[in-house]
C-alpha cells in the first residue's frame, strides 16, 4: 500500500479529485451570484421554475430552440433553414437539393425588451446580461408563454426544445460558459452552441496561402469589450498554420444594432431637429469614448437628406452638434472608424476577412462592404489597407454546420417534417408595478440599465410574434432578407 503513494496513477487520482472539487466550488459560487439558476430548478412558486424530472425523454421530436436579443438572430435561423451541404438520407457530404434541416422544426425567442444586449457591459450591467441569457434558456427549456403582455394567466402549450443556438454574439460573449454551467447543475444534458466559436473558426479557414494580414471584427460594443472574438481566434490558430501571420482588430457598432431595430435612444424616424442628450446614445461631437470627428466628414459622406442627420449649427455656421439617425450613418460611422483605427495600427497589412459579429449586421452586407470600397477609392493609404477583394464573413452558416454535426452525433434528427415552428418576442410586463416605460411602451434606458440581478422579478412577458410588436420596416426587412423564416413566422 506504502508504494501506491509513489505511482503517478494515485497523483493523478489526487489531482481529479481536487480539479472535480474545484468545480463543484465553483458551481456552487455560481449559484450563489445568480440565485435564478436554484430558484428555475427548485422553487415550485416561482414563475421561471421548471421540472426537470420530467423533461421529455425522446429528445429527436422536440423543436431546436434559437434565441437573440431581436430579430437579427433570424438571420442565423434563414442560414440553418437553408443549408445544404448533406444528402439527407445517407447523412454523405455533398448538396442534394434539399436544405439538411427540412425535417426539423424551430422555436425561436427575440429578447426585445431587453435588447440592446451589446449596451450592458458599457453600463457595468453584465451580470445582469447574464442573467437575461439565463432567462432566455430557461425559456427555451420550458412550455409557458402569455397571449398577451396584461394576461395573468399563462400558456403551457410551448415544446422545450433539444438543443439551444445562441445566435447572438454579445449573448455568447458573456452568457455562454454561464448558461452551459447552469445546464450542469440542471443535470440537463441539452447543448448550447454559441456564434463566436462558429465565426472565427471560418474566419481562420479562409487565410489560406496569405502571409500577414489582419481579421476584422464589427460587433455590438458589449461584444467587442468582452474580448470574445479575439481570444476565440488565437485559440483556435495553431489549428490553422496557413492562416499565417495575423493580426485582429475591432471596433464597435455603437448603436447600429439598436437603430437597426428601431430603439428610439439611437434613431428617431419622426424628429426633425436635434434631439435632448438623454433621448440620444448615439455617436455625437466630442464624445469622450464614440466621438464623431469633423476633420473626417469626407470620410463618413453623412447621408443629409431629409433627417438622416441631425445637426445644429452655431453663429458661423460650424456643426456644434450632430446626431445619426439613419442605419445607414451608423453603418458609415462604424466602417470609417475601424479603417482610420487600421490605418494607425496595422498600415502595413491588409484588412482581409471582416467579421459581421453582431446578427444583425449581415442584413446589411452590400452597404458594410459599399462604404469600405468608397473608402478605398478615396486616397492610396486606403487603398493599401482595404483590399479589393475583402471578404464579409457572416459566422451563421458555419453555426449551421455545427448544429448539423451535432444532431448527427447525437441521433437527435427529427423523424418527419415538421411545419409548426414557433416565433416569440419579449414586451415589458405592464403588470409590474416596478417597470418604467416611455410613452411608447418601451423600458426607459436608464431603468433598463439599472436593474440588480437577483431581484426574481418577471420584468417581461413572452409572446407570439405580431405586428403589434414588430415595426413596419422591420417586418419588411425580414421579408426581403430572411424569406425562409419569414415564410415560417407567417405559418407557410
Amino acid at each position: 500500500m506504502r508504494n501506491l503513494f509513489k505511482k503517478p496513477l494515485f497523483l493523478l487520482l489526487i489531482n481529479v479529485i481536487i480539479f472535480l472539487a474545484a468545480c463543484i466550488r465553483s458551481d456552487e459560487r455560481l449559484s450563489r451570484k445568480y440565485h435564478l439558476i436554484s430558484e428555475i430548478s427548485r422553487d415550485k412558486e416561482s414563475p421561471f421554475y421548471i421540472d426537470f424530472k420530467h423533461y421529455p425523454p425522446d429528445r429527436s421530436a422536440l423543436p431546436v430552440g434559437v434565441f437573440d436579443s431581436g430579430t437579427g438572430g433570424l438571420t442565423v435561423l434563414e442560414a440553418i433553414l437553408c443549408y445544404d451541404q448533406h444528402n439527407n438520407r445517407t447523412h454523405v457530404p455533398g448538396a442534394d437539393g434539399i436544405p439538411d434541416f427540412a425535417s426539423e422544426y424551430f422555436e425561436y425567442l427575440a429578447d426585445d425588451a431587453n435588447m440592446p444586449y451589446g449596451r450592458y457591459d458599457a453600463e457595468g450591467k453584465s451580470d445582469f446580461l447574464r442573467e437575461l441569457v439565463i432567462k432566455d434558456v430557461r425559456f427555451m427549456l420550458g412550455n409557458r408563454y402569455y397571449l398577451l403582455p396584461e394576461d395573468t394567466l399563462y400558456q403551457t402549450d410551448k415544446k422545450p426544445v433539444k438543443t439551444i443556438v445562441i445566435a447572438c454574439n454579445t449573448a455568447t460573449a458573456f452568457g455562454l460558459e454561464t448558461v452551459r454551467k447552469a445546464m450542469q447543475e440542471w443535470g440537463m444534458d441539452i447543448r448550447i452552441l454559441g456564434i463566436i466559436e462558429a465565426g472565427s473558426k471560418k474566419a481562420l479557414r479562409l487565410r489560406k496561402g496569405e502571409k500577414k494580414g489582419v481579421i476584422g471584427i464589427l460587433a455590438t460594443e458589449g461584444t467587442c469589450a468582452s474580448g470574445g472574438y479575439p481570444r476565440t481566434i488565437n485559440k483556435f490558430l495553431p489549428e490553422y498554420p496557413e492562416a499565417g501571420d495575423i493580426k485582429v482588430i475591432q471596433q464597435p457598432g455603437i448603436g447600429l444594432a439598436g437603430a437597426i431595430d428601431g430603439d428610439k435612444n439611437y434613431i428617431a424616424p419622426d424628429v426633425t431637429g436635434v434631439r435632448d442628450t438623454d433621448d440620444y446614445r448615439g455617436p455625437r461631437i466630442g464624445d469622450p469614448r464614440y466621438p464623431v470627428d469633423t476633420t473626417l466628414l469626407r470620410e463618413y459622406d453623412f447621408d443629409t437628406t431629409g433627417n438622416n442627420l441631425l445637426v445644429e449649427t452655431d453663429a458661423e455656421g460650424r456643426w456644434k452638434r450632430l446626431q445619426l439617425n439613419s442605419v445607414s450613418n451608423y453603418i458609415k460611422y462604424m466602417v470609417t472608424s475601424m479603417v482610420v483605427k487600421m490605418l494607425k495600427q496595422y498600415p502595413d497589412r491588409p484588412l482581409n476577412e471582416v467579421i459581421l459579429g453582431c446578427t444583425h449586421y449581415p442584413y446589411y452586407t452590400s452597404e458594410i462592404k459599399a462604404h469600405f470600397l468608397r473608402l478605398r477609392s478615396l486616397e492610396k493609404k486606403y487603398e493599401r489597407i482595404i483590399p479589393g477583394d475583402i471578404t464579409f464573413i457572416d459566422p451563421a452558416e458555419s453555426l449551421a454546420g455545427e448544429l448539423y454535426n451535432h444532431l448527427q452525433r447525437k441521433r437527435l434528427w427529427a423523424s418527419a417534417n415538421n411545419k409548426d415552428s414557433r416565433f416569440f418576442i419579449s414586451v415589458p410586463n405592464v403588470l409590474l408595478p416596478q417597470n418604467q416605460l416611455d410613452s411608447l411602451g418601451r423600458f426607459t434606458y436608464a431603468y433598463k440599465y439599472g436593474r440588480e440581478i437577483n431581484q426574481s422579478l418577471q420584468y417581461v412577458k413572452i409572446v407570439p410574434f405580431s405586428s403589434r410588436w414588430i415595426a413596419a420596416p422591420v417586418t419588411n426587412r425580414l421579408k426581403k432578407n430572411v424569406p425562409c423564416a419569414y415564410r415560417l413566422i407567417r405559418g407557410e
